[in-house]
């Protein structure tokens, strides 16, 4: 009897190795994949932390800006002159007055609607901020398409943030009450952020001309990632691996649809996305069939309605063939979902700025980080559950939920990205 309870133990333990080495194997060949790519970088000994409520990812960030020694750098697409942004141009403010560099990229078509002032007070104090890519055609380097659509802040090249989550009240609670977005976030401390570092001053090189050269401050105890995050996410207390992926606008590599396109083609049993923007080119769309046709189990949860309504008619013009080729669609219903994750095989977590669709992977400035950590993708599992309680899936019956001129809005669509 002993001998056989020591026979199964050990028959256990190889198999738990096998598995744990075709595992590690399999991270290995994505992680070779994915390290070819210009933009970007791969590095190990990272702790990643989520964010799915936007109150607390803020209060981390002004946390981490309040406690940077050396600089401060925030690459953010859409920066209100809201109750939030406030908060955040006061932050910034207060840091840049304590002689600590800061600078703020932020794009001219998401900051559309923010007030001059914002950015005047926040020059006074000390903050050097710069538009990327203005509308004004008489001015360098200005255009409508290739947008910054980053959310990044990196504090002394020791933490950085990024994800969905713009800076405006639209993601609070406290001031948007239940109808306060649905993103993701994450913090990451450790030599990830210095990668996210190298992607802001590519363009803030692009912005201003200006050309900056990365020096890291030493590691001390009063550095900001100590005081910012205290304890390792991971269980094995050794933090992880991240590869951190940057596309910048027009990039002739496509940085980001090989991002997709790698895990599309490597994973075995599943990938579970959500995204709010869906739409996807040929290409994308072909890697998500050939991994349908090899059993793999690929789910989306989109929005029933997004903020783009032309981007809603695109996404449902694809509707029948993903259907017919076995793409597992939900739809959620809850307040806007913002979010742009992927957890492939219930082993490797992406979140970033990324949208599944034309404009993110052929044209803008993104950013992908790309984790290899248990925790992380148990939490984003833990989220895609709580998601799908406030979600339908989509049947073969959908169009009957549909009015006719959205079904005809949607075969506008469908012919209008057929071949790109």
């Amino acid at each position: 009897m002993v001998y056989n309870q020591n026979s199964m133990a050990l028959n256990s333990r190889i198999i738990s190795a096998h598995i744990k080495g075709k595992v590690s194997a399999w991270r290995d060949r994505l992680t070779r994949e994915l390290s070819r790519v210009k933009h970007g970088g791969t590095s190990e000994g990272n702790r990643v932390k989520t964010y799915f409520d936007g109150d607390e990812a803020f209060n981390a960030m002004l946390v981490a800006i309040s406690n940077a020694k050396h600089f401060v750098h925030l690459e953010m697409y859409m920066f209100l002159a809201d109750n939030i942004g406030s908060r955040f141009a006061s932050a910034l403010s207060q840091k840049a007055s304590e002689g600590v560099p800061v600078r703020v990229l932020y794009d001219a078509i998401g900051s559309l609607e923010t007030d001059d002032m914002q950015w005047a007070k926040m020059r006074d104090a000390g903050v050097t901020v710069v538009e990327f890519r203005p509308i004004a055609f008489w001015r360098k380097r200005c255009g409508l398409l290739g947008r910054n659509h980053r959310k990044n802040l990196v504090i002394d090249e020791m933490a950085c943030f990024t994800g969905g989550m713009n800076i405006s009240d639209q993601w609070s609670k406290k001031h948007s009450g239940n109808s306060a977005w649905r993103d993701t976030h994450c913090k990451v401390i450790g030599p990830a952020a210095k990668h996210m570092n190298r992607l802001f001053l590519a363009s803030w090189q692009y912005a201003t001309g200006e050309k900056i050269n990365p020096q890291p401050p030493p590691s001390s105890p009063d550095n900001a990632a100590d005081k910012t995050h205290t304890k390792p996410d991971n269980k094995n207390g050794y933090g992880c691996r991240c590869i951190v992926i940057g596309s910048q606008r027009f990039s002739s590599q496509k940085e980001i649809r090989r991002l997709f396109s790698v895990h599309l083609a490597q994973a075995q049993h599943s990938v579970r996305m959500t995204m709010p923007y869906f739409a996807p080119p040929k290409r994308l769309r072909k890697a998500v069939y050939e991994a349908c046709t090899r059993g793999v189990n690929v789910s989306a949860l989109l929005p029933r309605d997004s903020d783009v309504k032309i981007v809603d008619y695109l996404r449902e013009g694809l509707y029948p063939k993903m259907l017919s080729k076995g793409v597992r669609l939900i739809e959620y219903l809850g307040p806007v979902l913002h979010a742009k994750t992927m957890v492939v095989d219930d082993n490797i977590a992406v979140i970033g700025s990324s949208n599944f669709d034309i404009l993110s992977v052929l044209m803008n400035s993104e950013v992908a980080i790309v984790v290899f950590d248990e925790d992380t993708v148990a939490a984003l599992n833990r989220q895609w559950e709580n998601d799908l309680s406030l979600s339908d899936p989509v049947r073969d019956d959908w169009k009957i939920k549909r009015p006719w001129w959205r079904l005809l809005a949607a075969k506008v669509g469908c012919f209008s990205i057929r071949k790109l």
